[in-house]
C-alpha cells in the first residue's frame, strides 16, 4: 500500500468514526457513476479496514449520452465485478422525464438518481453512500448563497442527511482523490457533461472558482470550510429550535397550534426557525415556504387584530384566534355550514356539528353552577325549542340584564374563536335566544 493510499484511507476511517457513519458489518448501497469520485470511494471502501462491510454498488443511466452513457455502466459494471461486488443497475430517460414534469435536466436528474437509489436502499434496508467531496461541498455553498439562501441552506451538504445518504469523503479536495487514484493505477471515465458551462454548477466549478482562486488560491477550501462551521452552528440553533417549539406549539387533531403570547417572546430568527419548523412538522417539506410566508405568519403574531386567516403553500391555512395561532391543512378547517334541530319533547339530541344536547325535566329551582347547564321554565319556556348555530345578527338578553346584546360582541368578550363560534349551539324558543350554550 502507498504512502497515498494508506493516508487516504486513514483519513476516511477517522471521518467515518468521528461522525458515525456506519457501523462494522453494515450493508451499504455505494452511489457509482464511473467518474473519478465514485470509483475512488468504492475502492476505498473495499478496502475499508476491519469492518467487513456488504457492498452493492448502484448505477443509473440517465440515457443522456447515448453510446458514451452506455460504455459508463459498461465500466461500472466492470469495476464491480474487479473488486466482487454486486451491482445493481437502472435506466431512465431523464430527457423525458424533464419534459414530461417540466423541469431542467440537472432537477430531473436529480430527482430519477433519488428515485432510484430510495428503492434499492429499501430493497436492501441499508444507507446510501455518496461520493460528494469537499470541492461539491464549496461549488454547493456558492450556488445557493447565489441564489439567495439562509443559514440552513449555506450549511451545505452534511455527513449524514435526513434520508440515510453518507457522504464520508466531504472533507477530501477533488486533487486529493484524482492523486489516490493514480497511485493506485485506477481508471476512471469523464462526463463530458461536466464541461457544459449551460449549467450553473459547472459554470462556478470552471469559471467562478477559478477567478475567485486569483484572490485566495485556497478559496475551494475555505468555502467547504466555512460551510463546515456553519453546520455546526446549525446543529445547535435545530435543537434550540425544536426546544422553542415544543415550549409554544402542540399538535392537537392533526392541526398544529402555537402560543402567540409565547411566540411574541422569541427574537425574530427563533420565532421564524419554529414557525418553519412547525410548517415541515405538518406537511413534511419547506417547499415553496418562502420568507414572504413567513413574515406574514410574524406580522399575524405581531398584529393587534385578534383574529385573521392567511394561505399558505400545500393548502395549509395559518389562522390567528385570539392568542392561538393554527396551522392546519384546508381539509381539516372546521365546516361552515350551519343546521336547525328541533326540540319537541325531554331526551337525548345528537348535534350534527359535534357534541350532544340533553333535555331533561327537574324538581328544583336551583340554577346549575355547571356553564355546560342551564335550567329553564317550561311554563314560560315552552316546547318546540330550536337549536341552530350563529347568524349575523343574532342577539339575546343575558341573564340580570334588561337590554339586549350582539351574541357576536358576546364571542368577542369571551374571546371564543372564529372557527368555534360555528360550532356553538344557540338554543331559542320561538324567535327569543334563551341560551347560548
Amino acid at each position: 500500500m502507498t504512502t497515498t493510499t494508506a493516508h487516504l484511507l486513514s483519513h476516511l476511517v477517522r471521518t467515518v468514526r468521528e461522525h458515525h457513519l456506519f457501523d462494522p458489518g453494515d450493508t451499504l448501497i455505494v452511489a457509482v457513476s464511473g467518474g473519478a469520485d465514485s470509483t475512488a470511494l468504492l475502492h476505498l471502501l473495499a478496502k475499508f479496514p476491519g469492518y467487513n462491510l456488504n457492498l452493492i454498488a448502484a448505477h443509473l443511466n440517465h440515457s443522456l449520452r447515448g453510446a458514451e452513457a452506455d460504455a459508463d455502466e459498461e465500466f461500472c459494471r466492470t469495476l464491480a465485478g474487479k473488486l466482487g461486488i454486486p451491482i445493481e443497475t437502472g435506466r431512465v430517460d431523464v430527457r423525458a422525464l424533464a419534459e414530461r414534469e417540466g423541469l431542467n435536466l440537472e432537477d430531473a436528474g436529480r430527482r430519477a438518481r433519488i428515485e432510484f437509489l430510495d428503492d434499492i436502499s429499501r430493497t436492501y434496508r441499508a444507507a446510501v453512500v455518496l461520493a460528494h467531496h469537499a470541492d461539491d461541498q464549496a461549488e454547493t455553498f456558492m450556488m445557493r448563497l447565489l441564489r439567495g439562501s439562509g443559514m440552513t441552506g449555506l450549511s451545505g451538504m452534511t455527513y449524514r442527511n435526513g434520508r440515510d445518504y453518507i457522504r464520508p469523503l466531504l472533507d477530501i479536495s477533488r486533487c486529493e482523490i484524482e492523486v489516490y487514484l493514480r497511485s493506485c493505477s485506477l481508471e476512471w471515465r469523464e462526463d463530458a457533461s461536466n464541461y457544459d458551462i449551460s449549467y450553473l454548477r459547472n459554470r462556478i466549478r470552471h469559471q467562478l472558482l477559478p477567478l475567485l482562486e486569483e484572490y485566495n488560491p485556497a478559496i475551494r477550501t475555505c468555502l467547504a470550510s466555512t460551510a463546515s462551521i456553519i453546520n455546526d452552528d446549525e446543529t445547535l440553533l435545530k435543537q434550540l429550535t425544536l426546544q422553542a417549539f415544543d415550549e409554544s406549539c402542540r399538535m392537537d387533531n392533526g392541526r398544529i397550534v402555537c402560543n402567540v403570547g409565547r411566540l411574541r417572546t422569541y427574537i425574530t430568527a427563533l420565532r421564524r426557525r419554529v414557525l418553519r419548523y412547525a410548517f415541515k412538522h405538518l406537511v413534511g417539506t419547506l417547499t415553496g415556504m418562502s420568507r414572504r410566508h413567513i413574515d406574514a405568519l410574524c406580522n399575524m403574531i405581531d398584529s393587534e387584530r385578534p383574529n385573521s386567516r392567511l394561505a399558505l403553500p400545500h393548502a395549509v391555512a395559518a389562522v390567528r384566534e385570539y392568542d392561538c395561532l393554527i396551522l392546519m391543512k384546508q381539509s381539516t378547517a372546521s365546516p361552515e355550514t350551519g343546521y336547525e334541530l328541533q326540540i319537541t319533547a325531554p331526551g337525548f339530541y345528537q348535534l350534527p356539528s359535534g357534541g350532544s344536547l340533553t333535555v331533561a325535566s327537574a324538581d328544583t329551582a336551583d340554577f346549575p353552577t355547571d356553564p355546560d347547564t342551564a335550567c329553564f321554565d317550561l311554563g314560560m319556556l315552552p316546547f318546540p325549542w330550536l337549536v341552530r348555530t350563529f347568524q349575523s345578527g343574532d342577539r339575546m338578553t343575558p341573564f340580570g340584564m334588561s337590554g339586549r346584546k350582539k351574541v357576536k360582541d358576546i364571542f368577542i368578550d369571551r374571546k371564543v374563536p372564529i372557527s368555534v363560534r360555528s360550532r356553538v349551539p344557540l338554543l331559542f324558543c320561538g324567535t327569543n335566544l334563551i341560551w347560548l350554550a
